[in-house]
C-alpha cells in the first residue's frame, strides 16, 4: 500500500513525540527503538525508515520540538507595538507558565538536560543557545541601546529556570508579576 505525504509527515511526528516522553521518562541511554515505535503505534521499521539509529531520532527530538513548544512563548515577546517591558514580563510569564504546567515543554527540558552529556549534545546545546541570545538580542535592540547585556541576563535567567525545573519545580519562581518583576529590574535601565 502506497502511503501519502501526509501519511508519512504523521508517522515521523508521532515517532519524535513518542520519543520526546520516552526519553524523558526512561532516559536517553534506556529508552528503546522498540519501544517508542510502540508508544508511537508503528512498526520498528519504521522508525528506522526515518532515522538512521537513536540519536539520529534524539537530534530530530531537540532541533525539531524546541520551535514547535517555545513558539508561543516567543509570540509574547513579539508583539509588535507593546513596549519593551510589558513584551519581557509576558515573555517570562509564558515561559514560567510553561515550565510549570505543559508536558511536552517539561519533557524537553528534561531531554535537553540529559543530552548535554552525549557526544553532540554540547555542540547543539551552545548553537541553540546561541539563537536564543541572538533572537533576544534582537528583540531588545527595538528599545535598548546596548541589547547585549539585558539578552545575556535574559538568557541566564531562562537557563537557570529551566535548570531548576529538571531538578526541582518547587524552586522555580512563581508564575505570576512577583515571579518575574525581579528579572525586569534586573536587564531594564
Amino acid at each position: 500500500m502506497r502511503r501519502t505525504a501526509e501519511d508519512t509527515a504523521a508517522t515521523r511526528a508521532a515517532l519524535v513525540d513518542a520519543a520526546l516522553f520516552a526519553f524523558a521518562r526512561d532516559g536517553i541511554h534506556r529508552a528503546t527503538l522498540a519501544g517508542i515505535a510502540e508508544a508511537a503505534g508503528v512498526t520498528r521499521g519504521a522508525v528506522y525508515h526515518h532515522f538512521a539509529d537513536k540519536d539520529a531520532l534524539l537530534g530530530a527530538v531537540l532541533g525539531e520540538t524546541w520551535d514547535v513548544v517555545a513558539a508561543p512563548i516567543w509570540a509574547a515577546l513579539d508583539t509588535p507595538g507593546t513596549p519593551l517591558v510589558a513584551r519581557i514580563e509576558a515573555f517570562a510569564l509564558a515561559w514560567l507558565t510553561a515550565l510549570r504546567s505543559d508536558r511536552r515543554f517539561a519533557a524537553l527540558m528534561t531531554v535537553s538536560l540529559r543530552a548535554a552529556g552525549t557526544g553532540g549534545g554540547l555542540a547543539e546545546k551552545a548553537a541553540g543557545f546561541r539563537a536564543w541570545r541572538d533572537r533576544l538580542r534582537a528583540a531588545l535592540r527595538s528599545e535598548l541601546a546596548t541589547p547585549d547585556p539585558a539578552a545575556a541576563h535574559l538568557l541566564a535567567w531562562l537557563s537557570g529556570t529551566a535548570l531548576l525545573a529538571g531538578h526541582d519545580p518547587a524552586l522555580v519562581p512563581p508564575a505570576d508579576a512577583s515571579g518575574v518583576r525581579p528579572l525586569l529590574g534586573g536587564i531594564l535601565p
